[in-house]
């Protein structure tokens, strides 16, 4: 009888420290989606709340950085580069091709329908494959925060699929 006790107080203690460790992979990925979710609101303070198209959304951002002095050659570049990124963002956010597995940099460039020149030229933080790699990710956890704030009773395989991640290891190292 005392084996058996023995036995059964192991096993819930083995329990316990492997509660113990997915709770804290747990708490990691909600403070991630925490910190996902501030930079979205952060984005929409500076669209507003309101419905805009795309253009509309490119036009509000050219008037907060309108400036009266004439701007160089590199000021217009960065200008335009920045007003490409968060058109790019909003078009990538309403349409998610992101969520087909295979969406890649050079996908992100035939859907923006640009040439890779001009595509390094007007985002040149993604001329790299692997970076354009982690934004289209970073996308995809966004899209994965939202799915299990509505559905929370989602496996991660099923969000891992549903968000374009080829398999859950994956969604877990792109979630850290």
């Amino acid at each position: 009888m005392i084996i058996i006790l023995i036995s059964i107080v192991i096993v819930l203690l083995v329990l316990g420290g492997i509660s113990l460790h997915y709770n804290r992979i747990i708490s990691q990925r909600n403070e991630q989606l925490l910190r996902i979710l501030n930079a979205l609101d952060d984005y929409r303070a500076i669209m507003g709340e309101e419905e805009l198209s795309l253009d509309e959304q490119e036009e509000k951002l050219k008037n907060k950085q309108s400036k009266p002095q004439p701007k160089t050659d590199k000021e217009i570049i960065m200008d335009e580069g920045h007003s490409f990124f968060v058109k790019m963002d909003a078009h990538l956010n309403k349409e998610r091709p992101f969520t087909d597995p295979d969406f890649d940099h050079y996908a992100l460039i035939k859907f923006m329908g640009v040439s890779q020149e001009t595509f390094c030229k007007l985002v040149p933080r993604y001329k790299e494959p692997e970076r354009t790699k982690d934004y289209i990710n970073s996308l995809r956890a966004e899209y994965a925060a939202k799915i299990l704030m509505e559905h929370s009773d989602i496996s991660m395989n099923d969000i891992a699929s549903k968000c374009g991640f080829k398999n859950t290891a994956t969604f877990n190292s792109a979630a850290y």
